[in-house]
């Protein structure tokens, strides 16, 4: 009988011991909520919509061999990031291709404009669109 009250009173106390390593905040949360380690705002969160945001297409036209994309590409956060986007341009028969912008380094607000390539010859009316876009953290 002595034995079993005491293996009762041991994983009495080990239950308690490891009910209390825990901190009671979710995984991946501080006290006070937010994400561990995350200063950024929900601004500066970066989700993809956002970044397509910040892409503006100025041109969309046929050159010599292969089409060429005009773009304004805008920082719209606080945060310096690398930006990754993808234009794709189709014209009314359904053939397509893709240009592709890439900057290592965009400072809070900066803007960049820049005419980029498709990839591939795409003849006749052509259709422009931001396919994706992508911030990056700089390195």
């Amino acid at each position: 009988m002595r034995s079993r009250v005491r293996l009762a009173a041991l994983l009495a106390g080990i239950a308690v011991v490891v009910a209390g390593c825990g901190s009671g905040q979710p995984p991946g949360t501080t006290a006070a909520g937010s994400p561990s380690g995350d200063t950024r705002s929900a601004v500066d969160a970066a989700p993809e919509a956002q970044a397509k945001g910040d892409v503006r297409i100025t041109a969309c036209e046929q050159s010599a061999y292969t089409p060429q994309v005009g773009l304004e590409v805008t920082n719209s956060t606080t945060e310096q990031y690398r930006y990754a986007v993808t234009i794709t341009i189709s014209n009314a028969a359904g053939k397509r291709t893709d240009a592709y912008f890439v900057r290592g380094r965009m400072q809070p607000g900066q803007t960049v404009t820049e005419t980029i390539p498709g990839a591939n010859p795409v003849r006749g009316q052509l259709t422009c669109t931001v396919s994706e876009a992508k911030r990056l953290p700089p390195k």
